[in-house]
C-alpha cells in the first residue's frame, strides 16, 4: 500500500512537471515599430500693422479736445496650429502711462472684445478706438501718453467651447 501511494505520488508530481513545462514551450515573436516621432505644434503671433498702431492716424500726433477715431490692427497666427485669439483688454488698459490717460477728461481708448479662431498661417484685424473729449481742458496741452495693445493667443484645437465660439480656457 505505500508503495502504491508513493507511486501515485511521484506519478502526480511527473505530470505536473510535464504540464508546466509543456507550457514554456509556446513560440514567441516580437517585433520593433521604430521611427515614430513627436513633435509639438507652434502658436506665434505677429504683428502686421507696420509699427505702431496710433501712428496711423492723422490726429494720434497732435491731439485736440473732441478728436476721436478708429485705427485697425493686423494680426497673423505664425504657427502650425489655429488659435484663439483677442485683445487682452485688462492688460492693455494697465499698459497706460502719461499725463493723457490722467485727470478729469483723459483720452479713452477702446479695445475689440471678440473672440476669433485664426487658422494657422491666417491673419485677423483687431479695431481700437480713441475719444479726447471735447471737455478736456487746457490742462491737457503738450501732454502725452503710450499705451500697448495686449494680443492674446491659445490653442484652437482641444480648447473649443460647445458651440465653438471660444476657447475653454485661457492660459
Amino acid at each position: 500500500m505505500k508503495k502504491k501511494i508513493a507511486m501515485a505520488m511521484v506519478s502526480t508530481a511527473l505530470g505536473a512537471m510535464l504540464i508546466g513545462a509543456g507550457s514554456y514551450a509556446l513560440f514567441t515573436s516580437e517585433a520593433v515599430n521604430s521611427g515614430n516621432n513627436f513633435a509639438a505644434g507652434t502658436l506665434t503671433l505677429e504683428d502686421l500693422s507696420g509699427g505702431p498702431i496710433a501712428s496711423q492716424s492723422i490726429h494720434f500726433n497732435n491731439l485736440a479736445p473732441g478728436d476721436n477715431g478708429t485705427v485697425t490692427m493686423t494680426v497673423r497666427n505664425a504657427g502650425s496650429l489655429d488659435a484663439w485669439v483677442r485683445i487682452n483688454q485688462a492688460a492693455s488698459n494697465s499698459s497706460k502711462a502719461g499725463q493723457l490717460f490722467a485727470g478729469a477728461t483723459p483720452l479713452q481708448l477702446g479695445w475689440d472684445a471678440d473672440v476669433v479662431k485664426v487658422p494657422a498661417g491666417g491673419t485677423t484685424t483687431f479695431d481700437v478706438t480713441y475719444n479726447f473729449p471735447l471737455a478736456a481742458d487746457n490742462s491737457y496741452q503738450s501732454k502725452s501718453g503710450s499705451f500697448n495693445v495686449v494680443v492674446q493667443a491659445v490653442q484652437a484645437r482641444n480648447n473649443t467651447n460647445a458651440g465653438n465660439t471660444g476657447p475653454i480656457a485661457w492660459q
